[in-house]
């Protein structure tokens, strides 16, 4: 099994190219399973399988993608340095007051408008 480092590379071509910043797909078998890979423009993926699938290497003909094979100590570096985006943890009592909130200043906009269609309402009777 190799791991393959695979760039979409469609954002460094001619602004006139019918490619230029395109999205790629990139199919392969994995075990017994077809799977897709969808690359957008300067996006890398490393990939582990045997042999290169074909739809990349039609990909990397036509210049939109650059494939290189990597080791598992490049690999490794590469993992490392994608951080996990933390979450903020937000407390309900911050959020309820604002729901709230939201839900008075609904309800008096509402009142509005109902007051004013009556107000129109009576007018036309009259």
């Amino acid at each position: 099994m190799s791991t393959y480092k695979i760039t979409n590379i469609t954002n460094t071509i001619e602004k006139r190219n019918i490619n230029f910043n395109s999205i790629l797909n990139v199919e392969y078998i994995d075990g017994m399973k077809k799977k897709g890979i969808v690359i957008k423009p300067n996006e890398t993926i490393y990939i582990t399988i045997s042999s290169l699938p074909i739809s990349v290497q039609r990909l990397r003909i036509k210049n939109l993608v650059s494939v290189i094979e990597v080791d598992s100590t490049e690999l490794n570096k590469a993992i490392s340095k994608i951080k996990p985006k933390t979450i903020k943890a937000i407390k309900s009592s911050e959020i309820e007051p604002k729901l709230k909130e939201k839900y008075y200043n609904l309800k008096r906009k509402n009142k509005k408008d109902e007051e004013i269609i009556e107000g129109m309402i009576v007018e036309n009777e009259q």
